[in-house]
């Protein structure tokens, strides 16, 4: 409905009818509507402490947990309120779903030792999908987690895998008849040794079009190279790498790793690394940004972002060595998102970052609680994002000794039917305050709140849209150890 603003003269202004006009248009307005989001929570028979995902098309959710000694996986129908525990073989490790030849909807598949797994709901039994060696070949009996292990590469409309191994990446790829043509791209884990016990580092195989042709390749980084493995016209994929040397000064993997006894100092160290290779601008070409971290002490951490702009250059490729753009920060950080917040097109840069000194872990330990500030930057037209936050939000961290657990409480972007996203946080266990989008801050500063009882601990909270209306909505996940009468359950928060 287009708005009628009322028009004025200089002979109101005597009658009242000036100020009667403007309180007129003011209420004429469009205002944002405050979010309210319909909660209803489900039982479950165990903590919801593991993982939780949504299959994509149906009201089911399904969550993990773990205790001191067992693991668990339940489906959940939400549309029924049912719930539904699923057994779990000893080989399995991690979960995802995925599109299967020869069956409607999407399925629960799992990874684990030496082979993918799909598991039947109608007969309640899992069936091996394929062979697979994997850098898992022994199962840790009291986890079962979500991981990202598929795809679907070649754009047929069925889930590939990527199953990584200990020096090479095994790509599955699903066939209309449901069976798999496997190609093995090699790349090499890292491995740290303390004492006797091994830790192994995998390499992230990034999914972009490097090659500019429409189809999806895999990216490794490797010291300040790329390993490239293009997907070919028939949907294979070369088991050679094309090695393409990047120039930006990025850590060669071996100093990068951090370990005490290694004899350098942490004073002015500095460790760059890959951190995406997304399309930031929304051009349709692939752009690079690396991160940066600076170390003032072994305490105290500067955190810088270098972004450039990748060019497609007579089909090929390439980023400039100088970086377009760059993003300045401070803190310690775990979880760095970039996403469309203001549905302009372009992504933006979010983050939570904590300050940690003596001083700040005396605090804590004395308090029970510290804070951590998210950080937002809007990224401009220009591709540039600001020389700081359009928007910081303090949230305070419980901190529990008799746990050992960081209490990460609900923080969390939600989108509306426009694309525009509204930040949620938790105030207290009992309230949620949300902030409204607005233009070029994001969010605004002030907030409306909501009474919903809330977990102490939402690290493993699911945004998604959960009825499929446009809108994205929240699931939060209660495990062991939260207030009587709310342990082992989730809550469905719609929009």
């Amino acid at each position: 409905m287009a708005l009628v603003q009322p028009s004025f003269s200089v002979h109101d202004i005597k009658s009242g009818k000036l100020l009667a006009g403007l309180l007129a248009g003011v209420l004429l307005l469009p205002s944002a509507q405050a979010l309210q989001l319909k909660a209803t929570t489900i039982k479950l028979e165990h903590p919801a402490n593991g993982s939780v995902l949504r299959l994509a098309g149906q009201p089911v959710l399904l969550v993990s947990g773990h205790s001191h000694e067992f693991r668990w996986l339940s489906r959940v129908d939400y549309a029924n309120n049912s719930t539904e525990q699923i057994a779990l073989p000893v080989q399995v490790q991690f979960f995802q779903q995925a599109t299967l030849a020869g069956h409607s909807g999407s399925q629960l598949v799992a990874m684990g030792q030496d082979a993918l797994w799909h598991y039947q709901t109608d007969s309640k039994k899992w069936r091996q999908l394929a062979s697979a060696p994997s850098a898992y070949p022994v199962t840790d009996a009291k986890r079962m987690l979500e991981l990202e292990f598929t795809a679907d590469l070649d754009q047929n409309g069925l889930t590939d895998f990527l199953v990584p191994d200990f020096r090479a990446l095994q790509v599955l790829m699903q066939q209309k008849d449901g069976t798999f043509r496997t190609y093995s791209l090699p790349v090499a884990a890292q491995m740290q040794v303390f004492r006797k016990d091994p830790d192994f580092l995998l390499k992230t195989p990034r999914q972009v079009d490097f090659t500019l042709d429409g189809r999806t390749d895999i990216v490794f980084n490797v010291d300040d190279n790329l390993w490239v493995y293009p997907q070919q016209a028939d949907g294979s994929f070369a088991t050679t790498a094309t090695v393409v040397p990047l120039g930006l000064g990025l850590t060669p993997d071996m100093q990068a790793q951090q370990r005490g006894g290694d004899g350098r100092s942490y004073e002015g160290l500095t460790i760059t690394r890959l951190e995406r290779l997304l399309d930031l601008n929304g051009d349709k070409v692939t752009d690079l940004v690396v991160q940066q971290q600076h170390y003032v002490d072994v305490m105290e951490q500067k955190y810088s972002y270098r972004i450039h702009y990748g060019r497609n250059d007579s089909g090929k490729l390439v980023f400039p060595l100088k970086a377009d753009q760059q993003i300045n920060t401070t803190g310690v950080q775990f979880d760095v998102q970039f996403a469309d917040l203001d549905a302009d097109g372009r992504l933006d840069f979010y983050t939570p970052a904590a300050d940690i000194g003596i001083s700040k872990i005396v605090s804590a330990l004395l308090t029970g609680s510290a804070s951590v500030d998210w950080l937002f930057y809007k990224q401009q037209a220009d591709g540039s994002f600001g020389a700081k936050p359009v928007h910081r939000q303090e949230v305070d961290v419980g901190i529990s000794l008799g746990s050992g657990q960081f209490n990460l409480p609900v923080t969390a972007v939600l989108k509306g039917a426009d694309g525009k996203a509204t930040l949620v946080k938790a105030e207290d266990d009992d309230t949620l305050r949300s902030y409204a989008p607005v233009g070029a801050k994001l969010f605004s500063d002030k907030s409306t709140r909501q009474n919903i009882h809330l977990p102490k601990r939402a690290i493993n909270l699911l945004v998604n849209d959960l009825n499929d209306d446009g809108k994205e909505d929240l699931v939060l996940p209660f495990g062991a150890q939260e207030a009587k009468g709310q342990t082992n359950q989730v809550t469905i928060l719609l929009q």
